[in-house]
């Protein structure tokens, strides 16, 4: 497959341009200041590029086969940074044709969360999360394949490959998982996808 990665110089990013690179995909990574991401190999490409640019980044996006995004930016304040992201890469998507994507959001978003996702929804990140559902609303169309990945509080572990995942909620229990084992998740996903149009929570 040919992969375009957004949020590659992340956490989650860097396992999966490593990911993509092992599984024998071509990977292009288009970011702001890509030389952060260290790697060099015969099928990676970096271009730098603004996230925020359609035309730019659609001109970037042609002939590639599905994006793979885990931007998201750390501020927790008042902004409309998601949602504009979100605007952006709908549009650059119909503008490339390219119709697959996967999107990383947050388990936050469910509603039926637990007491701790309840009393961050409404204190640290109560900023944060309508920038984060703006995002999500943007992408979720249907002329769009989209598969929105939700996960609970991000670990730096080592990928156990034993996490659970289901569509429309996080799994029972479900407090945390690996950046890696997120990055594991969405590469499956690409390579074999079965939740088109979900709204998928994974958690160990």
């Amino acid at each position: 497959m040919n992969l375009f990665l957004l949020g590659a110089t992340g956490g989650i990013g860097r396992h999966l341009v490593k990911l993509a690179l092992n599984h024998g995909h071509s990977v292009t990574v288009f970011a702001r200041s890509p030389e952060k991401l260290g790697i060099t190999h015969d099928r990676l490409r970096a271009i730098q590029g603004d996230l925020f640019d359609a035309d730019q980044m659609a001109a970037s996006l042609q002939g590639h086969d599905a994006v793979l995004s885990s931007f998201g930016p750390a501020t927790l304040k008042d902004c409309t940074l998601r949602r504009d992201f979100g605007r952006t890469l709908a549009s650059a998507l119909r503008k490339s044709g390219v119709r697959r994507f996967q999107l990383v959001s947050s388990a936050l978003l469910f509603p039926d969360g637990n007491f701790v996702s309840r009393a961050l929804q409404t204190t640290v990140f109560r900023r944060m999360l309508p920038d984060m559902a703006a995002m999500e609303a943007e992408v979720r169309q249907g002329d769009l394949d989209w598969t929105i990945v939700r996960p609970p509080r991000l670990t730096n572990g080592r990928a156990k490959h034993s996490y659970r995942i289901a569509d429309g909620h996080l799994p029972k229990n479900g407090f945390l998982i690996s950046r890696a084992d997120v990055a594991h998740f969405i590469m499956e996903e690409a390579e074999k996808p079965t939740h088109l149009k979900q709204i998928v929570g994974v958690a160990n």
